[in-house]
């Protein structure tokens, strides 16, 4: 029965993700500005990200089915209605919804697949968000297929399968979000903060960091590789290379932390990226598609492999309200780290020899590396 819970809430979390891709390749397609297109992430993703805590200790408190429920409809809905229009404002509107459809739906979901616990909770916890990785994954070449087959203006049509879940889950599942005991009110949760405050906001802003860039690289990448000249086909299908292999790190690291400290692996995994990364930028720059493609892979698979971890050690060291350290590490961490593509496009030709986007991502890699630092400081505890 939990195999089977975890795997369902995990299909949610699938066609949730796969909407949320739509807009980085959609700037592309639409041949809209990169600057105007990245504020419009960033000021996204903060104000819908921001009130994920908030969510999560509501779901802490309350449970029940809407969280998920209102969550991929609110998406999926908001994100099939951008090939509609090319106006900044109305694309604007479209992603905040989808952001706050996100919001209302990750702390809710990884209460539920933590809760889980197939065999570890570091298992189930990155199963449920490999296979949402995996819907990330596959956003870009799916909007990008559909609409060159249909037009962006049928991209409306692509919520449906989507709402069609949504129902299901609504009217037939009997999977709602777990609660510990009856919650923690403000008061009690404010104090088990407080004394926690050391590992909790190392873990915070690890995961800032490693966001910063790792945004940065799904939202940029399509623009990237266009710059670099390849075609179509190829850029669209770039964020898919580098999501489906990150899916692949968080399900090792999943594993291995099972018999290896997931402290070691979460600095492994923000320092070891580095060397493939600089290889990936290289084969670009030189259009080369094969290798560049093997070391952007290579590069998402090591990065993005203690992203799962990063947050089951927040379940561990705070188990009474895993719906709020979700939110807190997952969207109060993405709130505040969605500067990254704004950053990286204002960024973008700073070194006049690499040129483009390259120039900013280059910079942006400081950030995983800076994070590895934090990581040396985190106690025992968080490895369980």
């Amino acid at each position: 029965m939990e195999k089977k819970k975890i795997y369902f809430i995990g299909g949610l979390h699938f066609f949730l993700d796969s909407y949320m891709g739509f807009f980085a390749v959609y700037l592309v397609i639409a041949g809209l500005d990169p600057l105007k297109s990245a504020i419009i992430i960033t000021i996204t993703m903060f104000a819908g990200n921001i009130l994920q805590p908030i969510m999560g200790y509501t779901a802490d408190r309350i449970r029940g089915k809407l969280p998920l429920f209102i969550g991929l409809f609110l998406t999926s809905v908001s994100m099939s209605m951008i090939g509609l229009t090319t106006s900044y404002t109305v694309l604007f509107v479209l992603v905040l919804f989808g952001q706050l459809g996100s919001a209302l739906f990750h702390p809710a979901g990884a209460n539920i697949a933590g809760a889980a616990g197939m065999t570890k909770r570091d298992t189930s916890f990155a199963i449920f968000s490999t296979i949402g990785t995996i819907g990330f994954a596959l956003s870009q070449p799916y909007f990008s297929a559909f609409t060159a087959r249909f037009g962006t203006q049928s991209s409306f049509v692509m919520a449906i399968p989507a709402l069609l879940l949504a129902f299901y889950y609504l009217f037939f599942s009997r999977m709602e979000i777990h609660g510990h005991g009856d919650g923690l009110h403000l008061k009690e949760l404010t104090g088990l903060i407080i004394r926690r405050f050391v590992p909790i906001i190392l873990l915070f802003l690890i995961m800032v960091f490693r966001t910063v860039f790792v945004m940065s690289m799904d939202f940029f990448l399509a623009k990237t590789f266009a710059e670099w000249g390849f075609l179509r086909v190829v850029y669209s299908s770039a964020n898919a290379v580098f999501m489906l292999s990150s899916a692949g790190g968080i399900l090792a690291v999943g594993h291995l932390s099972n018999y290896i400290k997931p402290r070691k692996l979460l600095f492994v995994s923000l320092v070891g990226f580095l060397p493939f990364f600089l290889l990936f930028l290289y084969s670009g720059n030189q259009g080369k598609l094969f290798t560049t493609l093997l070391f952007l892979a290579l590069t998402g698979f090591i990065l993005n492999g203690g992203h799962a971890a990063n947050i089951v050690m927040g379940h561990r060291i705070t188990p009474e309200m895993t719906s709020t350290i979700s939110g807190i590490l997952m969207g109060f961490a993405w709130a505040t780290a969605s500067f990254g593509p704004t950053l990286c496009a204002r960024l973008s030709g700073v070194f006049p020899k690499i040129g483009g986007l390259t120039s900013g991502l280059l910079v942006l890699s400081i950030f995983p590396l800076s994070a590895s630092l934090f990581s040396i400081f985190l106690s025992r505890e968080v490895d369980g």
